[in-house]
């Protein structure tokens, strides 16, 4: 045996009888504390009760929460198909009067009479069926009743002639008494009108039909009672104005406010828990109608409600039978952690006496135990600890040298980079200085981080006075106040909005409260770290002046010429008539040149005059529902005696039925201008065709003509302001290099586009692109 393990042999045993009665004496003044093994136990037990507690509560939220979303769901579902319902049967009513009055409009007055009486036998929900002649008289009506009445201040009857061809639900007396309502409570009805036109197609008279609102109470029977769904379920009907249509007694007629009918007015349809004016609580289920195919509806929304309490019963009922087996679950790990516990306490028993010895100065190995791969793998641990604990104090001593000195390097590392920091901010702040126009930074909120002298200079602020302020108080003016807020939070959620590519125009006010106009140009600065906003402000105010008085002085210039050239072409026409007599072929041709150019001044002047208004943004347009071929048959005739004097003949080669919302005269403008381009370049004895064509939901009018064509070069230009192909031909054609640059403005004004195909030499084509009107707009 070593002479170290028969001296640490020795050591024990001199030491073992002193720690033996030392243990002894401790253990007598120490009060008794439980063992591992009953903490082991208790927690097991704690942790096994919270556990399945919280399984149950987790259990019961997930699964309770899921049962109240499927109920409200099923509510949602139920009103979603109630409103479908309500759509079709709607759309049924509509398409019935609708063919109906198609038919009847085609009958001699004579039969009419006969056939009002075949439908209201052959349709049940309609209670009174009227035909009028275009004045509103009643020339033929269901039973007789109302026949000879004007009807011309109905509404039913002038909105059927303006388009609109349902009414929403309303009382009628009058009617109720002819059809022999005796309890003295009026019928509530709903109306469907159209016009009825003859064979070619004008209006001789509205067909007018009163639906009985029983319709919709067959309506909702058809989807709550084939089910068998509860009677504590309840289907509403509310008009678009919120007043209750159909629904329990005690709330018809009167008007809802609440936040499922603002949802379902949103466009949304699904649930809310709300509070109704009889004090409960209930879960409604919404939707909203929305017509079906060329029905508009008349903006229904349907309420399924139910109480809270007993909608939500299921998932009570689930939550007591969650709990149950949690707490059967809870007692059940309890019993199996403290016999886990125990098994677990008794190796490691052995271990911490093993540890006391090492800690009385005796190191001895352990005989790792075999009940527990964990337990041999910590004595096999504790055996190689006393091996390893000098080697470690060793190595101790030299890692703290490594890292003092480490720690001494990276000190003057770091000294050095803050130095290079403020040098560049230095830097930065030089160049700010020295930047001709003002700077200013702000952080995501718009509170000011940096402000350059400039900045004080325009703005009167001193830099101390704003850094940290708000720029929406320090620059905004009063009127926009909030929309810079408004900007940052948007982009705080979106991360877009910041046109760097394009500088932005704004109007600022300086300290004294002075607006300032300013170009901006904004960027977003990301260091990694941080990020702020970036901007160059250039004062701007004196260029906008300058743009204001060439503006002022084009329009006056252009108004001012306009009258006498309206003076000199009246006279010069009054010489062409022969007002002053015959004139001789010299001066009549002398003459003749003299009108054509004052007709070419006044174009000019009124190409400018356009040209100025829409740049100043006061060009008015009388936006209607137009037909486009109209317009472009009424711009041929009056540009052919144009054509004439050049030989030229203007086709139309097609025009198909299109609608468009704009101005009839604009359009006109355009389609004349370009009409007028053609004629010029066309050859003699040529011809420019025109073409009116529906694509999907666009408009397509195109203008061509076998004309030289563009030229290559000048094509990227050809929309700008006085901009021709070339001189000589500008001045063998003449005009003013305006036109195009107008119709491409009033064809955006309309929301459209226009553009141009050309093969020089062999055909060119002008062409513009509207958005169509939609269906009865």
């Amino acid at each position: 045996m070593p002479a170290r393990a028969r001296l640490a042999d020795e050591q024990r045993a001199q030491s073992a009888p002193h720690d033996s009665r030392s243990r002894s004496m401790t253990a007598a003044r120490a009060p008794a504390r439980h063992g591992l093994t009953s903490y082991l136990a208790f927690a097991f037990s704690v942790m096994s009760v919270l556990l399945a507690v919280t399984l149950s509560v987790v259990g019961e939220r997930a699964g309770g929460e899921q049962v109240r979303s499927d109920i409200g769901a099923n509510l949602a579902e139920l009103a979603n198909q109630t409103t479908s319902r309500l759509d079709r049967s709607m759309f049924e009513r509509y398409r019935e009067v609708g063919l109906m009055a198609r038919r009847l409009g085609e009958l001699p007055p004579d039969e009419l009479q006969a056939e009002v009486d075949e439908l209201q036998a052959s349709y049940r929900y309609y209670a009174w069926i009227g035909a009028t002649d275009q004045f509103g008289l009643v020339r033929a009506a269901s039973q007789g009743m109302l026949r000879g009445v004007d009807v011309s201040a109905r509404p039913w009857f002038r909105n059927a002639l303006a388009g609109v061809h349902l009414g929403d639900v309303h009382d009628a007396l009058l009617l109720s008494k002819l059809l022999g309502r005796t309890d003295g409570e009026p019928l509530r009805f709903f109306d469907v009108a159209f016009p009825m036109r003859d064979a070619q197609g004008r209006i001789t008279g509205v067909l007018g039909a009163h639906v009985f609102w029983d319709w919709a109470a067959d309506a909702r029977q058809a989807i709550f009672r084939p089910d068998g769904r509860a009677d504590s379920i309840q289907p509403l009907i509310v008009s678009a104005a919120g007043l209750v249509l159909l629904g329990p007694k005690d709330l018809e007629g009167q008007r809802l406010e609440l936040p499922s009918l603002k949802h379902a007015a949103s466009g949304s349809n699904g649930y809310d828990v709300e509070t109704w004016p009889d004090g409960r609580r209930y879960l409604v289920g919404y939707a909203k109608t929305q017509g079906y195919e060329t029905s508009p509806g008349l903006g229904w929304t349907v309420l399924v409600r139910q109480d809270l309490a007993e909608a939500y019963q299921p998932a009570r009922d689930l939550q007591e039978q969650l709990l149950g087996w949690g707490l059967a679950m809870a007692v059940l790990f309890s019993l199996m952690g403290w016999a886990l516990a125990r098994a677990l306490s008794r190796p490691l028993l052995g271990l911490a006496g093993a540890v006391r010895d090492l800690e009385a100065g005796v190191a001895h190995r352990v005989q790792p135990s075999n009940a527990f791969r964990e337990v041999e793998v910590l004595g096999t641990a504790f055996n190689s600890m006393v091996d390893k604990l000098q080697r470690n104090q060793a190595e101790m001593r030299e890692l703290n040298t490594f890292l003092e000195r480490r720690v001494t390097e990276r000190t003057a590392e770091l000294s050095s980079a803050f130095e290079r920091v403020r040098a560049n901010e230095k830097r930065i702040q030089v160049i700010l200085e020295s930047a001709q126009d003002p700077f200013v930074a702000a952080d995501l909120d718009g509170r000011v981080i940096e402000w350059n002298t400039r900045a004080e200079a325009l703005f009167g602020w001193g830099r101390e006075e704003v850094l940290g302020r708000s720029l929406d108080r320090v620059l905004q003016p009063a009127r926009y106040a909030g929309l810079l807020d408004a900007f940052l939070k948007r982009f705080r959620e979106t991360g877009r909005g910041i046109a760097a590519d394009r500088p932005l125009e704004r109007v600022v006010v300086d300290r004294r409260g002075r607006e300032i106009t300013v170009e901006v140009r904004l960027g977003l600065v990301d260091t990694g770290g941080e990020r702020f906003f970036s901007a160059f402000l250039h004062d701007i105010s004196a260029r906008k002046e300058v743009e204001r008085l060439k503006n002022e002085l084009i329009s006056t210039i252009s108004h001012e010429l306009r009258t006498p050239l309206t003076a000199i072409h009246g006279s010069l026409s009054l010489l062409q008539s022969g007002m002053g007599g015959e004139l001789p072929p010299d001066a009549r041709e002398l003459v003749d040149i003299s009108t054509q150019s004052s007709d070419r001044l006044i174009r000019l002047v009124n190409d400018v005059l356009d040209v100025e208004k829409i740049a100043s943004g006061r060009m008015n347009y009388d936006m209607r529902p137009c037909q486009v071929a109209t317009v472009v048959m009424q711009a041929i005739r009056d540009v052919q005696p144009y054509a004439d004097e050049f030989g030229v003949k203007v086709l139309l080669e097609r025009a198909e039925d299109a609608t468009v919302l704009g101005d009839p005269d604009r359009l006109m403008q355009v389609v004349i201008n370009l009409l007028s381009n053609a004629t010029k370049f066309s050859p003699r004895g040529g011809s420019v065709t025109v073409s009116v064509t529906a694509a999907g939901a666009a408009v397509r009018v195109g203008v061509a003509d076998h004309g030289p064509g563009i030229p290559e070069e000048f094509r990227g230009r050809i929309f700008e302001r006085f901009t021709q192909a070339d001189s000589s031909d500008r001045r063998q054609k003449g005009g003013t290099g305006l036109g195009l640059n107008i119709c491409r403005s009033i064809i955006q004004a309309h929301h459209g586009r226009i553009d141009f195909d050309s093969e020089p030499g062999v055909r060119t084509e002008f062409w513009f692109e509207l958005p169509q009107a939609p269906a009865g707009g």
